[in-house]
């Protein structure tokens, strides 16, 4: 039988390993929040992510983890908030709908806050406690990220963004969530 050539470009061999870690960023997600009561799923997901962030940024550096896994965690939102849509019968998409899920997700990684602002126009969460506080901040950032392709689906009216992270030393983690101009 003759031998098949399966050599693959790089960029082949990229564009792969991109679509494997979106598929496994979305069933994480899911799979966070159904088993939001589980403590040990939390330290599961909690030290497999903080791992797979440390040792990107070790090896590859800041930057290069951000170039490399920011546009993953911005297609991985997306699909999320497809897979929401279609799951959940969501009917407001302003920036409280948007803020509300947010906040869940946050809840069944661990994350404990209030929301501290609330209107049609923007929604501000504070945290005090975070168990990815002492973690690499890329870890934050690609969360960031995450939630940016989950906004754009949702309703691209509405933009995301971090004003302070435990993880680059602030004593609360705060976002916004808001209509932009």
């Amino acid at each position: 039988m003759p031998e098949k050539d399966n050599n693959l470009t790089s960029e082949e061999m990229e564009s792969m390993a991109k679509e494997a870690i979106t598929i496994w960023w979305s069933t994480v997600v899911k799979a966070v929040v159904m088993s939001s009561n589980s403590p040990e799923m939390r330290k599961i997901l909690h030290a497999f992510l903080s791992s797979a962030v440390t040792e990107m940024v070790r090896t590859q550096g800041s930057k290069r983890t951000l170039e490399l896994m920011g546009p993953i965690m911005r297609s991985g939102g997306k699909k999320a908030a497809v897979r929401a849509l279609e799951e959940h019968e969501i009917v407001d998409r302003d920036g409280i709908a948007i803020s509300s899920l947010i906040d869940l997700w946050e809840g069944a990684l661990g994350v404990r806050g209030e929301i501290v602002e609330k209107s049609e126009i923007a929604v501000v969460k504070v945290a005090k406690q975070c168990p990815f506080a002492n973690q690499p901040p890329e870890l934050c950032s690609l969360f960031g990220k995450f939630v940016d392709g989950f906004c754009e689906v949702i309703n691209p009216e509405y933009g995301w963004c971090q004003t302070h992270r435990m993880s680059d030393g602030d004593k609360e983690c705060r976002w916004v969530c808001k209509k932009e101009d």
